[in-house]
């Protein structure tokens, strides 16, 4: 289940430099161990209408255009764009149409994948890292196939791999792992009492921890709107430099069509929590 719909950021992610925080909300957060259930403490902190912590590496309701997002040099039979046909909060928000008739199972395709996604650079990680974004899926993904949200991906020759969350068609959650570290790969969300539903707007946060930044394995989390859907265990952890977010499939099965929007992206090293 390893993925190569992160292979394409590689060489062009080499080029930019990280940035720095771009909160607009200094008011305190609560620092929330994504290690526990959310429960009535779950989303509490200040991030409603794309409101970020003053740590965050990226705060971004995409009301400015790309604001400093970069495509991918490959495009992967789907569409990306910022615009006004679905938002959650102000003018725009980002929009992923992936094409029908994509089978990876044929063979006949140079390029079966349908996925498409924006990235930054991010200060290299350390032991904690989270994201959040509002999402609305016109669709469950398809049968048998994942479609990825967000990826973390360090380029580096010594370093080289990445982690990445996906949606199953029931709900639940996977997460992708071609970190190259032995004894890690790919894990799904095996309790489905907590899952992501389409045709609304949903809070997904991601959490990546590690005890310490020499680790290479650690653990990762995702919630949605608040409740702990599942906390994957021995995830393959890099110096991770580059994250994305986006939507599609690295694995179609012909049923590859699918709209989905995306707004009020944040990422820090500390939790930011749901409105």
């Amino acid at each position: 289940m390893r993925s190569t719909s992160a292979l394409a950021l590689m060489m062009a992610s080499l080029a930019f430099g990280s940035l720095t925080a771009c909160g607009d909300d200094k008011k305190d957060v609560d620092n929330v161990d994504a290690g526990t259930n959310g429960g009535s403490d779950a989303g509490t902190g200040n991030a409603a209408n794309g409101k970020c912590p003053a740590s965050a590496y990226i705060c971004e309701n995409f009301d400015n255009g790309l604001n400093g997002w970069k495509y991918p040099d490959d495009e992967h039979n789907a569409t990306i764009t910022i615009d006004a046909t679905r938002t959650r909060s102000g003018s725009g928000a980002l929009h992923v149409v992936t094409e029908a008739g994509h089978d990876e199972r044929t063979g006949t395709e140079a390029d079966p994948q349908a996925i498409a996604h924006l990235r930054k650079d991010i200060p290299t990680f350390g032991t904690k890292l989270f994201a959040r974004a509002y999402v609305y899926l016109n669709r469950a993904s398809p049968k048998d196939v994942m479609g990825t949200y967000f990826i973390l991906f360090s380029p580096s020759e010594k370093a080289f791999g990445g982690i990445e969350l996906q949606q199953m068609n029931s709900g639940g959650f996977a997460l992708d792992d071609w970190s190259g570290i032995l004894g890690t790969g790919w894990n799904l969300q095996e309790d489905l009492t907590v899952t992501m539903t389409p045709n609304r707007w949903a809070c997904i946060e991601w959490a990546v921890q590690r005890a310490n930044a020499t680790d290479t394995t650690g653990r990762a989390q995702v919630y949605v709107d608040g409740a702990l859907a599942y906390d994957f265990p021995n995830v393959g952890m890099r110096p991770f430099t580059n994250f994305a977010v986006g939507y599609g499939f690295v694995h179609p099965h012909g049923d590859s069509a699918s709209e989905t929007w995306i707004d009020d992206v944040a990422v820090a090293p500390e939790r930011i929590g749901c409105e």
